[in-house]
């Protein structure tokens, strides 16, 4: 299980990103049968929970600010986003595959949760730069979409898109000043044996994916 620091910090949260040899992490355990039914579709719905095992239908984005309720994303190369209000008051967890980014999920979500305190993310486990080579047409069309952003940025080599990297600018212009990168490449990380750690699709894997997520504890529990 991969955890961010700065999440971590953050009394009454709980969270975690999945792996290859724990799919849900362990700190979901408590409250995963109280997850929301839905159906990721590689779009930007944000759906609100507000009471467990809510039916939301397709959706990629989920927020709330009800302790006890967990809401998770899988992913298996997207960027998997988990957004917290400094306060611990308000979560979300985003998934953001190219689709989601070119069109918009990550404003939309943090949209979604409204005002309030400062917003805190962690990225976490997404294929790298290196690993994510495009056709040149979709490449083109981020470098047209993200025009602010140095071309080097968004795509680092010839036809290979950051996906990290566009998420941090969507969350940097959205007003989002703490971003942590947390798990590295699902495509390419190794353990010590020379396993892979992640899920990959475009490594060839093509079965159950990562689940990543978050919750805000119930009244006094740490």
């Amino acid at each position: 299980m991969v955890t961010s620091s700065l999440l971590s910090g953050i009394p009454g949260i709980r969270h975690g990103f999945g792996s290859a040899s724990s799919l849900v992490p362990a700190e979901l355990a408590p409250v995963w049968e109280l997850r929301p039914a839905k159906r990721q579709v590689h779009g930007t719905r944000v759906a609100a929970i507000h009471e467990a095992k809510q039916e939301v239908g397709e959706a990629d984005g989920f927020h709330t600010a009800l302790p006890g309720l967990p809401v998770s994303i899988i992913t298996a190369d997207c960027v998997p986003l988990l957004l917290v209000r400094r306060d611990g008051t308000q979560i979300a967890a985003v998934h953001a595959g190219w689709r989601g980014l070119y069109d918009g999920i990550i404003p939309a979500a943090l949209a979604a949760m409204g005002a309030g305190a400062p917003v805190v993310a962690a990225v976490g486990p997404t294929i790298c730069a290196a690993c994510y080579e495009v056709s040149e047409e979709l490449a083109e069309d981020f470098a047209r979409r993200f025009p602010e952003l140095p071309r080097k940025v968004v795509l680092p080599a010839y036809r290979h898109l950051d996906l990290r990297a566009i998420a941090e600018h969507q969350l940097r212009a959205a007003g989002v000043e703490e971003i942590e990168h947390v798990g590295g490449c699902t495509c390419c990380a190794r353990d010590a044996a020379g396993q892979p750690i992640y899920r990959s699709y475009r490594r060839g894997d093509r079965g159950s994916q990562m689940h990543s997520g978050l919750y805000i504890t119930t009244k006094g529990e740490k």
